[in-house]
């Protein structure tokens, strides 16, 4: 069985968590699947201004200043091979985006049911 994570949350520190997860959990051989929704979405946008509309707290700015970015490791996560990273099909329709508007981080867009299908019988872990 895998691990599901479910990101939905602008935070900085939620984001970092889950990618930190997804990598360690995909370099132990586990299958991973990440599905990216609501204000968590922006922090996967490749404008900087769309970007900023995540919360950084205290820890989080200076994990950052040490130059461990979220996109960074969920990028290592996905060269596992076992690290699946989706973008919530609605949130993309809602702001007019497109997977090419986000950080190469993506492996496809899907819906909420497709994420469900997908991941059936697993439990999911909300960040």
């Amino acid at each position: 069985m895998g691990m599901c994570l479910l990101l939905l949350s602008g935070d900085t520190a939620k984001l970092h968590a889950a990618a930190t997860m997804a990598l360690v959990a995909g370099s132990y051989g586990q299958e991973v699947a990440v599905y990216v929704s609501m204000e968590a979405m922006s922090g996967f946008h490749r404008s900087p201004e769309v970007r900023a509309r995540i919360h950084s707290g205290p820890i989080a700015t200076r994990v950052a200043a040490k130059g461990t970015d979220y996109l960074e490791i969920l990028r290592q996560a996905r060269e596992t091979g076992g690290v699946r990273v989706y973008a919530c099909a609605l949130v993309l329709d809602v702001e007019g985006w497109t997977l090419a508007d986000l950080e190469p981080v993506f492996d496809d867009s899907l819906g909420v049911a497709g994420f469900v299908a997908e991941t059936e019988g697993q439990s999911i872990v909300t960040f």
